[in-house]
């Protein structure tokens, strides 16, 4: 029944959320107070974890979305396929980069890594139920995570008063009556995303009318959204939606989307299931590395 309700929901607006999902509240709440101090520390000690270009790891306030300056700051970490083995080790290097950690804060770093344990758990089990709305086995997609997925954590800052606002506003897009934390984009790249909210709303999906719905946060309850890989794999049965964030006024606000992303030798295309006669594949197959890579 709940593989039934997912599907619907994931074939219409692209969006749910999900509650009595499991998760140790204890380790989210651990990772929220975390991300809390992480954002609150000087500029300078943040800035000592700041992604470059050739690592998307680590902390940013200057990222871009459509081109365009989103007012927020960010934290990436993810997957480390050898614990034992320092964070910057060539064999925990993924397509993404490597994990790099503000000096002295070895909380944060503890927190983060503990809830992603958490919902990379949540993820599988979430592809379980898309499987099985789908009409496969549960477990008949996960050759293409196991091992060696590809999935990231992303912490999300969207402060009352961004350092670059006024750069943004010199920049936004004639016609755009709000100014955004984050610009509008079509689904993420990957399978699916789990975000945690905190109770300031802000993101937005477009409705089939074209209008904007806001998503009301539930306390406790994790948002979902359809990415791209999903969509392809569903052959456009599991839409991925346009969504985007509102820049905060008056209230800070946090966010903690999971990005459940393929293995980079995953190649992912249409599954026989969802063509049909009717509705041939609407896509060629993709090799996830070499999208990633050029996305």
């Amino acid at each position: 029944a709940v593989a039934a309700e997912i599907a619907r929901a994931a074939s219409s607006w692209g969006f749910f959320q999900l509650v009595n999902h499991g998760s140790d509240v204890a380790v989210l709440q651990r990772m929220t107070r975390a991300m809390h101090s992480f954002f609150d520390l000087p500029l300078e000690t943040k800035l000592q974890a700041k992604r470059t270009e050739g690592n998307a790891m680590g902390y940013a306030h200057d990222e871009l979305t459509k081109q365009s300056l989103d007012l927020k700051e960010v934290f990436d970490c993810g997957r480390v396929p050898h614990p034992e083995l320092p964070d910057d080790h060539p064999d925990n290097r993924t397509i993404e980069g490597h994990n790099q950690w503000p000096p002295g804060q070895p909380e944060f770093r503890a927190a983060v890594m503990a809830y992603f344990a958490e919902v990379e758990r949540c993820s599988f089990r979430l592809l379980e139920a898309f499987c099985e709305g789908l009409g496969m086995e549960q477990t008949a997609l996960h050759h293409l995570f196991q091992g060696q997925h590809t999935g990231f954590l992303r912490l999300n800052y969207y402060p009352e008063q961004h350092p670059l606002a006024q750069q943004a506003q010199q920049q936004q897009r004639a016609g755009d009556e709000e100014l955004l934390g984050v610009h509008h984009h079509t689904a993420d790249a990957g399978f699916l995303t789990v975000l945690v909210q905190d109770d300031v709303p802000g993101l937005q999906v477009q409705a089939a009318d074209g209008r904007w719905q806001l998503v009301q946060p539930i306390p406790g309850a994790l948002t979902i959204n359809v990415g791209d890989q999903c969509q392809v794999l569903s052959n456009d049965r599991f839409k991925a939606p346009l969504h985007r964030v509102l820049a905060s006024r008056g209230r800070r606000r946090y966010s903690a989307p999971f990005f459940f992303n393929p293995r980079p030798d995953a190649d992912i295309a249409p599954l026989p299931q969802a063509c049909v006669a009717h509705h041939p594949p609407m896509y060629r197959p993709i090799n996830w590395g070499d999208f990633r890579a050029k996305r």
